[in-house]
Order: structure tokens, then C-alpha cells, then sequence
């Protein structure tokens, strides 16, 4: 079997994710250990703050890049940057540079890796059809990111039992050159080179973060964001002196332990393949940032590396959990042609998050203790999630409201090849119209400007007279004369009442393009069947 045929570009996408989440993972433990051998607790802080710092510019200015240009392109360049840089810093560690070159060449790696999963979630609505489809696939992709956070810090802590931090650096660096292979597969349908994006929208940086505090009321999306992330930029500080100091174990624990977090992201994605929904997206995150609070507060009373590594999966599961349903919900939400920055403002707002945790964790614990600080930073998350439930809570009712409409389209033939993002704009812009029995929804010979799917009830279709088998819910018609811009070609009454779903010309036409080709194949069906009959 060939490898084009096996390594499709939704399955390259995901297979370039969990090599270089692996290599993501791997690399800031090396790192994090290396800082705090060479520079103490104050090295150790800086380097945790300037990944985080360096991943919220990237994603800036990456995210931007990615809705104005092609998000395969922009991809396949945040890898190859990556992999040159933690390749020269692997290069300067064995050749003994100084200490801050390498740790700087690491930082700009693993900043540019940071922009991957945004630029991934703005890509899969466009490799995919349906909703359900969709949050499958941000399953699936937290399930693979599971892995790896299970496997990069595994890799880490065998890596530093068995090799020094500057040797161990080679290690992310083999990762990333591997997943240049399946990156290069990866492609997009005709549609996404028509999209349409405002003007206005592309000069902004600051958009994505304006759409993704309005996801949820009262901007509940970014404040419970950079909470979990401010816990997570202090637990890379933490959980080191809590390793080293406190359970007085050695530095290859770090690497375990954060791998038992990818345990726990395992049996997140598992639990989200069954409770992720796009009626319960909003709850999910909550949820998730919950379990985050609470693994936290368990690791506070952790007294040996078996205990401390049970509260890790807690937090992993938290974090698989709330990491897929927050990238569903705003890649559904977002408007066209904004969503690479929307996403990308998750991860800004992340590493905004994670470097003010990094950075204060060191004063936090020149005031209280290891544990003190913990159980503090797990209850303070807990309480604030519980004050947006309502929120989140009142996102799901609006997306439930809203999926009738999207899962009527998916089911509709003439819109089955289109990608996901394409099907619920389109659900969105759908106008429904009542018909009481025997009123004509159209008829034969006149001019046409929208096209009808049927959402209840039947409808009788004459040509010249002639009877033509009955249209049902989930029957779209009007369509030829829009694609032929010719008059009707048929006459529609309601049988009983109707209900029916209007787009008009411009929104279909300009939906189905790239895939126009199966629904003029599909028009020259049903006029093939109407002459015969």
C-alpha cells in the first residue's frame, strides 16, 4: 500500500500532532531539569515563564498567519522552524555553549510547537462533514495528544536516567524531524481556497481574543482558561521542588510523573468520546477544569512519588476533558474565517496563563509551603468554575437549539461532500417558512432564487402535469434552477402542513463551490428521472 493512500490528510494532520505534541512534552522537561541543575529555582522559573511567554507571541502572530494563508503552509513551516531550532540547541549543548543559548533555542522550539493544536482544530473542520464527525475528531486528537503527554515525559524521565539534559535534547529533536513526513500530506478541499475572510478581520490581532471572550457570557471562555493555565505554569515549578526537595526523590520522577498526567489524558479521551457532545460541550470544560482543582488539591497531601502520581491522572483527566470540548466549542462558534485567531487566542490566553504562574510559583513559596500552595491553587480553580456553570450551561441550550438545523444539512445529499464549517454557516443563515395543505411552495416555469430543504411534512411535485414521487423530510428541491439559472422545473404543493428551510442564491451557490461538480451530477439525475417518467 502506498504511503499517500494510507496517510490521508486528516490522518497526516493528526499523525505530525502526536509527534510533535511527543516532542512538545518531551523537550520542557529536559529543559525545566537543566534549567534548575545549572541556575536554581530563579533559572527554573525563567525558563517555564519564557515557554509560556514565547508560545503566546508565537501564537499571535502564527494564528494571524493562519487565517490569512494557507493553514497546510503555515503548519509544515511552524515544524520545520522547530525542528531547526531544538536541532542547533541539541548542537550547542554538546559543544558546550553557554547555558542560556540552549535554553533560548529550546524555548523558540517548543514556543512554535505551541501553535500546532490551534492550527490544527482551525484545520479539521474543513477535513470533516458532520458536527458529530467533528467532535470525534477533536476526540480523537486529544486522545493522541494523551498519548504523548503519556510517552514525551516518559521518554524524558528514561532519557534523563540514561543520558545528561544536553544529551536527552537530541531525543525532541529526532521527534520533530520524523513528523516533517506526515505534515507534508496534508491538504485542503477546493472550498477552503474560496472562503471569504473581512478584510478588517485580517488586520487584527487582538480579534481572535474579542470572539473567544464572546463565546461565553461574561467572558467565562478566557478567565477559566488562564485560571487552569496560571495552575499549570506553577505546577512546572512545583512539582520540581516537590520532587527534588519534598520527596527527596530523583529528577527522572518529574518525567514520570508528568507522564502519568498523559495517563490520565487517556482515560479522559476515552470518557470523552461518551460525554462529548455538542449539547454538553460547555458543561464538559467546566468539568474539566473541576477535575484539574481537584487533582491539584490531592497532589497537596501527596507524600510519595505513587500517591503523587494518582493526583496527576486526575489532572489529566481534567485537562483531556476540558481541552477537547473548549476547542470544539469555539471552532463551532467562531465566525468564518476567524477561527485559526479565535483558537489561537486559547493559546494565548494558555501561555499568558502559564507564564504568570511560572513566574510567581517561586514567591509563592518563599511564602508558604509546597503544599499550601497547592491546595490553595486547587480551590481557588474550583470555586471559579462553579461560578461560570451557569454560563457554559446556557451555551449548551443555544447549541442544542441549533443542532436540529445542522443535522437536517448533513443529511441533505447536495450538502454531504461539504466540510463542516461550510454546513452549520449554512444552518445558520436558513430562513424556515410555513405551508398549509394544498398551498404551492413553488411553481413550474417561474423564476427561482432559493432552494428548500423540508424539515416536516410532504410535499406532491408535478411536471407539466404529470405526477413525480412525493418529496420528504431531509428532500431538498429548487436547486436546478438555481445551478442552470433557468426558470422552475417543477411544481411543489404541500400535501398537509409543511414546513421547509430556505437559502437563497448567493449562500448556495457560493456554499457549494468546489463541490459544485456532484450537484450538478445530482441536477442531471432528477431532470433524467422527470423526462422519463
Amino acid at each position: 500500500m502506498r504511503w499517500g493512500t494510507v496517510l490521508t490528510p486528516r490522518r497526516g494532520l493528526q499523525t505530525g500532532w502526536g509527534l510533535t505534541s511527543a516532542a512538545r512534552l518531551f523537550t520542557p522537561v529536559v529543559l525545566v531539569v537543566l534549567a534548575y541543575e545549572r541556575g536554581g529555582a530563579g533559572l527554573l522559573a525563567g525558563t517555564s515563564a519564557a515557554l509560556a511567554v514565547v508560545g503566546a507571541v508565537m501564537s499571535a502572530v502564527v494564528g494571524r498567519l493562519g487565517d490569512r494563508g494557507h493553514l497546510g503552509r503555515v503548519i509544515r513551516w511552524i515544524v520545520w522552524g522547530s525542528a531547526a531550532a531544538l536541532a542547533l540547541a541539541t548542537l550547542g549543548a554538546v559543544a558546550q555553549w553557554s547555558v542560556l543559548i540552549v535554553l533560548a533555542l529550546g524555548v523558540i522550539s517548543c514556543g512554535l510547537l505551541y501553535v500546532y493544536r490551534p492550527l490544527q482544530a482551525a484545520t479539521l473542520p474543513w477535513l470533516v462533514h458532520t458536527p458529530r464527525e467533528l467532535a470525534a475528531a477533536n476526540v480523537a486528537s486529544t486522545a493522541i495528544e494523551s498519548v504523548a503527554s503519556l510517552v514525551g515525559p516518559a521518554l524524558a524521565g528514561a532519557a534523563l536516567l540514561l543520558l545528561s539534559p544536553d544529551e536527552a535534547l537530541g531525543i525532541g529533536a529526532a521527534c520533530l524531524l520524523l513528523a516533517l513526513l506526515p505534515v507534508s500530506r496534508i491538504q485542503l478541499p477546493a472550498a477552503y481556497r474560496q472562503r471569504r475572510v473581512e478584510p478588517e478581520r485580517k488586520r487584527s490581532y487582538a480579534a481572535g481574543l474579542g470572539v473567544l471572550a464572546r463565546v461565553v457570557r461574561g467572558g467565562g471562555a478566557p478567565v477559566l482558561a488562564f485560571a487552569q493555565t496560571f495552575a499549570r505554569g506553577a505546577l512546572t515549578v512545583l512539582l520540581v521542588i516537590l520532587v527534588l526537595d519534598d520527596l527527596a526523590v530523583g529528577d527522572d520522577v518529574v518525567g514520570w510523573l508528568w507522564a502519568a498526567l498523559g495517563v490520565g489524558g487517556l482515560a479522559g479521551a476515552a470518557l470523552g468520546v461518551r460525554v462529548l457532545h455538542v449539547s454538553r460541550l460547555g458543561r464538559s470544560f467546566v468539568s474539566g477544569v473541576v477535575l484539574w482543582g481537584a487533582g491539584l488539591g490531592a497532589l497537596s497531601i501527596a507524600g510519595t512519588p505513587w500517591f503523587a502520581g494518582l493526583a496527576m491522572v486526575v489532572i489529566g483527566i481534567g485537562n483531556a476533558l476540558e481541552d477537547a470540548s473548549m476547542f470544539t466549542l469555539v471552532a463551532r462558534l467562531a465566525p468564518r474565517g476567524m477561527s485559526a485567531q479565535a483558537l489561537g487566542a486559547i493559546e494565548i490566553v494558555a501561555c499568558a496563563g502559564m507564564a504568570t504562574g511560572a513566574a510567581l510559583a517561586p514567591a509563592i513559596v518563599g511564602i508558604v509551603d509546597v503544599q499550601t500552595a497547592l491546595l490553595a491553587l486547587g480551590l481557588a480553580i474550583v470555586m471559579l468554575a462553579m461560578l461560570y456553570l451557569r454560563s457554559f450551561r446556557a451555551v449548551d441550550r443555544a447549541a442544542g437549539q441549533s443542532q436540529a438545523t445542522t443535522d437536517l444539512l448533513t443529511d441533505v445529499v447536495i450538502f454531504e461532500p461539504l466540510p463542516v464549517v461550510i454546513v452549520e454557516h449554512l444552518a445558520s443563515l436558513l430562513e424556515p417558512h410555513e405551508y398549509g395543505p394544498g398551498e404551492v411552495v413553488m411553481r413550474e416555469g417561474e423564476d427561482g432564487d432559493t432552494v428548500h430543504i423540508i424539515g416536516s411534512g410532504t410535499a406532491r411535485v408535478t411536471v407539466r402535469g404529470a405526477p413525480r414521487p412525493d418529496l420528504r423530510p431531509g428532500d431538498a428541491f429548487g436547486e436546478i434552477a438555481l445551478l442552470r439559472s433557468s426558470p422552475r422545473t417543477a411544481t411543489v404543493t404541500a400535501q398537509g402542513d409543511l414546513t421547509t428551510y430556505c437559502l437563497d442564491r448567493e449562500d448556495f451557490l457560493t456554499a457549494i463551490q468546489g463541490s459544485s461538480a456532484s450537484a450538478e451530477a445530482l441536477a442531471d439525475v432528477r431532470l433524467a428521472r422527470d423526462a422519463s417518467s
